[in-house]
């Protein structure tokens, strides 16, 4: 059987709340379909628990390390299952997962942080964004022994203000406790300087030296319609895959066959509803916060 030897590996990194939920739930919805055209798409769920071993590597691996042999071996074993018996027409690895760059929680949090053993350990969003991508490609360069692999890094922008509203209310809905903390105190404390375009393309694009490597940042304002949502779909799928784009947008965007994917999954919630999140967060479990941030999705939604 032949092995699975991509030519292009493009990085999906989000950024958070720029619709990236969206996307994959249309991806994984047409796993298959993107198969039969040599796309092989990977998840958040799927990268953090059938790939967990490149996933920590990315997160805690050292920059002087290589990655292990149980790494590039797991890492084969998974992507092979997941290509199925595609695998010898597969071209392209689409990975979409907005924690590439790095987690809203190690980047915007200080209560209770874990020490890293590689130092990544400064506040900052995407603060490590050059290191864990250069972990990322490392990880996939042994895995498939070569180097001789077209890259793509994609990610998409916002508003600043929009973005920084957007992540506090993200990290108050996961049940991070922000009992008595305003808009105005997060965005004052929060460090956000490294998630703009400018300071994005900057640290990644010394890694462009010994690799062919594409960088694609693009607004998320510019290319989404309220009112129908796939034009997002359609625009993202123009910008990564522009030669495959008439052959896999009609998959994607079949909404007979597929009208829960266009839905809203991640909505947000009022400001009534983020003022009785803040409040009752303390008296809730972790188990119990998943129910309850169900209901203020449900019951307290943000008017768009």
């Amino acid at each position: 059987m032949k092995q699975l030897k991509p030519k292009q590996i493009i990085l999906h990194c989000g950024l958070h709340k720029t619709g990236s939920t969206y996307l994959q739930r249309n991806f994984k919805g047409k796993h298959k379909d993107l198969l039969d055209h040599g796309i092989l798409y990977l998840g958040p769920t799927t990268f953090k628990t059938q790939l967990y071993l490149l996933w920590r590597y990315l997160q805690w691996g050292e920059n002087k390390t290589k990655p292990s042999q149980e790494l590039t071996v797991q890492t084969l074993k998974a992507l092979t299952e997941q290509a199925s018996d595609s695998q010898a027409e597969i071209h392209t690895i689409l990975i979409s997962f907005e924690a590439i760059f790095g987690t809203l929680r190690t980047g915007l949090i200080q209560k209770n942080r874990e020490k890293k053993s590689n130092r990544e350990n400064n506040l900052g969003l995407y603060r490590y964004t050059k290191k864990r991508i250069k972990r990322l490609i490392r990880g996939l360069e042994h895995t498939f022994g070569t180097s001789d692999i077209n890259w793509t890094i994609c990610f998409a922008s916002r508003q600043q203000d929009d973005f920084i509203r957007s992540c506090n209310i993200q990290l108050i809905k996961e049940g991070h406790d922000q009992t008595g903390l305003s808009f105005e105190e997060f965005s004052k404390r929060s460090n956000f300087s490294h998630a703009s375009t400018d300071s994005l393309i900057k640290k990644l694009s010394p890694l462009k030296e010994n690799r062919n490597i594409k960088i694609i940042p693009f607004s998320y304002e510019n290319n989404i319609d309220r009112s129908d949502p796939t034009i997002y779909l359609d625009n993202f799928i123009h910008l990564i895959l522009p030669e495959k784009a008439k052959q896999i947008i009609p998959i994607l965007i079949n909404k007979s066959n597929s009208k829960n994917l266009h839905e809203n999954i991640n909505p947000s919630i009022s400001e009534r509803g983020l003022s009785i999140a803040k409040e009752a967060r303390p008296i809730f479990t972790k188990q119990e916060w998943k129910l309850f941030r169900k209901f203020l999705e449900k019951n307290f939604p943000k008017s768009i």
